[in-house]
This record gives C-alpha cells, sequence and structure tokens, in this order.
C-alpha cells in the first residue's frame, strides 16, 4: 500500500467514518471557529525541519564532506563519520549545532551550515472533486482558497458549501470541519478562508447524494478493506455532517 493510500484510509476512517448498516453517525464535525484565523496567527516563526524536507550540509572547510539529502520517516538523516543525527523538530540551526557535536574529534574545522532545500513535509493533501488531486506544497502559510486554486480549482459537479477540513490535533485525533466556500466566493463570510496546515486533508465531495455515494465507492471502499456492509455518511441534503 503507497503512502498516498495509508494516509487516505487513516484520514477516511478519522473523517467520513466507518458506519453500521443502520447508518449511525459516529461522530459531529468539530467547529470552525476552534481554526479560524486569530490575531497573531501570522508571527513568523523559526521553521522546524520534517521528514521528507531535502537539506544539504555544507562544510566551509571539509568541501569534501558535504552532503545533499532527505530526511527519513524515522526524522533522521545520516551524516559520514556521525551516522544517524536526528533532524526532524530541529531548526536548521539546531540540526548544524547537533552535526558539530556529533563530529567533535572527527573534523577539525567545524565551520558548517545547514539549507533546506526542499519543504517535502510541508504538503496539503487534497482528493475528490478537484481538478488536480493529490498533495500540495505549501512552504509558506496558505488558504483555503489558495489551495483550491493551486489544486486547479473544483470541477463543476463539486458541492462548494460541503467542503470538509480535517484535521489531526496534538492528541493525534482527527477533527473534521465544515467549510463553506460558497460564502467566500459571495463575500457573506471570509472567516470561512482558514489558514490551512502541513498535514491536512481536504475533501471535496460532489453535489448530488446520489453522486456522492458513487463517489465514496470509487474513490474510497474500492481501495480500502471496508466491509461491504459499512459505509461513509455524510448529509448531503442538508449541507452538514450529522
Amino acid at each position: 500500500m503507497s503512502n498516498g493510500t495509508r494516509l487516505l484510509a487513516r484520514v477516511v476512517v478519522g473523517m467520513l467514518l466507518c458506519l453500521s448498516a443502520c447508518a449511525q453517525p459516529l461522530v459531529n464535525p468539530a467547529p470552525l471557529d476552534d481554526i479560524k484565523p486569530q490575531a497573531g496567527d501570522f508571527t513568523p516563526a523559526p521553521y522546524k525541519i520534517g521528514m521528507g524536507d531535502e537539506v544539504e550540509v555544507k562544510f566551509f572547510f571539509a568541501p569534501e564532506l558535504n552532503d545533499k539529502m532527505q530526511v527519513r520517516p524515522d526524522g533522521k538523516i545520516s551524516i559520514m563519520f556521525a551516522q544517524d543525527v536526528q533532524a526532524a523538530g530541529q531548526t536548521p540551526e539546531e540540526l548544524a549545532a547537533a552535526i558539530k557535536k556529533a563530529l567533535v574529534g572527527h573534523v577539525k574545522q567545524l565551520d558548517l551550515v545547514v539549507i533546506v532545500r526542499n519543504f517535502g513535509s510541508q504538503r496539503v493533501f487534497i482528493g475528490g472533486e478537484v481538478f488536480k488531486p493529490g498533495p500540495v506544497q505549501i512552504p509558506a502559510p496558505e488558504s483555503m482558497l489558495q489551495v483550491l486554486t493551486e489544486a486547479g480549482w473544483i470541477t463543476p459537479f463539486a458541492g462548494p458549501e460541503r467542503i470538509l477540513l480535517v484535521r489531526r490535533g496534538s492528541d493525534r485525533k482527527e477533527s473534521i470541519y465544515p467549510v463553506d466556500v460558497n460564502k467566500l466566493l459571495t463575500g457573506e463570510d471570509m472567516t470561512q478562508n482558514v489558514i490551512v496546515q502541513p498535514g491536512d486533508f481536504i475533501l471535496v465531495p460532489p453535489s448530488d447524494a446520489v453522486a456522492a455515494d458513487r463517489w465514496v465507492d470509487h474513490n474510497i471502499r474500492q481501495i480500502l478493506p471496508f466491509s461491504s456492509t459499512a459505509g461513509a455518511y455524510y448529509n448531503l441534503n442538508q449541507g452538514s455532517l450529522p
């Protein structure tokens, strides 16, 4: 199973919710106010390296040690003489300090710099009725409208008032936030234009309930080991989760 499929499996389990044959909903949507922008949200913070980022380590006086590598799924990189060094969760300056400490006794002049060349960890995932579904890189903070634009925008078959944003909290649990893009396009409620975060999953379901069931069958049931008696329930007619 690919990384994308595993991610979709985790998201669907926590988002669309596997139900019994009697179609009893298991959870309710989270209030969008919880993630709407607040004062001070846009204050830049030191960048923390993540899994999938590509980093370059450059030694000023030992260029033969220069290397470019991707941060592994375990959050580490391999450096000559030092073997594994924890990279994920560190700023570039902190990682440079950790490498210096690991190489003491091996390299005389430890003047080096760590440069992040590719922000592979800074991605959101978007699926459903968009023209370019899949991962979208967000090296800087981006809004819902920006991410939808980078995904080629929603198709004519989408239900823009029923877009779902799934976010994993610090407790490792996913929460579902309904977003009404129609209110953004009309200017009725611009606070719906929430800032997305790396790891978010955005689902754009079809506008029709029957089409939604076909979409779930094609995009979810056929690639996930769900029971044929289980399903995903979303009250499209009401425009909200139960």
